[in-house]
């Protein structure tokens, strides 16, 4: 029964990852819609679907952590706008990436904040890393990664200190109310630039932020539920097909051109947060 319950976990997190990506594959072309707005369509699907689960369950959702779930909600908000703007400025390969290297900074902001101990083959994980970042924003220097190529960076940045108070919330708040705190933060935080910006482009694009809103959800929860029957290692396996994915559509789909010195670094840069991902099991093989 543990067997199948653990099979099911596996395929459902496999359907999670390929749902994320196709969230990301929606997301250029929205070509007339502003990044706010895209955001706000998924923080709104987001909390009209948990407040729905909630009745239809008729459970409570209730707040324990307050100041987590509020530094969680801002800062998890504020990783997701980055996101969706790398991918409608950088690309879909390029801007997943760059996001994707949230591991690496979740692992050396633990320390700080859960006070976890910092080992020397992370930190050497870390610089292999940057050095990946660097051969996909620039193959010649860094300084020419420009805004949007840090804006996508301190996406992947803010997506680690989430991931860190997601760790700490999990002692005492559940997956529902901690992703409405994302959500509802999240409208707060695109709120004002949402307002300002305009809402006339083709109805066919309505649709698209409606699907937007709708595929992220399912792909949040699906891998919260995936999370309870499979271990954390064979999940964060399974979470890595995003960015492959992505990489790929990216070439196939849109045509984006992706030098050797790119893939090269966005390899290092899966590479390296695999290994952190997976560390545990690493070290128990060769250990």
């Amino acid at each position: 029964m543990k067997d199948s319950s653990s099979a099911i976990g596996m395929a459902v997190m496999a359907a999670s990852a390929f749902l994320f990506s196709l969230m990301s594959l929606l997301i250029p072309f929205t070509h007339s819609v502003s990044t706010s707005i895209i955001a706000s369509a998924r923080f709104v699907t987001g909390i009209v679907v948990i407040l729905g689960i909630s009745l239809l369950r008729r459970t409570r959702l209730t707040a324990v952590n307050r100041w987590w779930l509020v530094a969680r909600g801002v800062i998890g908000a504020t990783s997701v706008y980055f996101f969706f703007r790398g991918i409608m400025n950088l690309g879909l390969g390029k801007g997943t990436i760059l996001n994707y290297t949230y591991p690496i900074f979740a692992a050396m902001l633990a320390p700080l904040i859960l006070k976890e101990k910092l080992s020397w083959d992370i930190l050497a994980a870390g610089a292999v890393s940057f050095l990946g970042i660097w051969l996909v924003v620039s193959p010649g220097r860094f300084s020419s990664i420009g805004v949007e190529g840090l804006l996508a960076l301190m996406g992947g940045v803010l997506s680690g200190v989430a991931v860190v108070a997601i760790k700490k919330l999990r002692e005492t708040d559940t997956p529902f109310i901690i992703y409405l705190a994302q959500c509802v933060f999240g409208l707060l935080v695109v709120g004002w630039p949402t307002a300002a910006s305009s809402f006339d482009f083709p109805g066919i694009e309505w649709l698209i932020l409606l699907a937007i809103g709708l595929v992220a959800t399912v792909a949040q929860l699906t891998m919260t539920w995936a999370y309870k029957h499979v271990p954390a290692t064979e999940g964060s396996l399974l979470a890595f097909m995003t960015p492959v994915l992505n990489v790929l559509l990216g070439i196939v789909i849109f045509g984006e051109q992706m030098r050797v010195s790119t893939l090269a670094g966005s390899a290092l840069v899966l590479l390296c947060c695999g290994y952190i991902a997976f560390r545990e099991r690493i070290l128990r093989i060769f250990g």
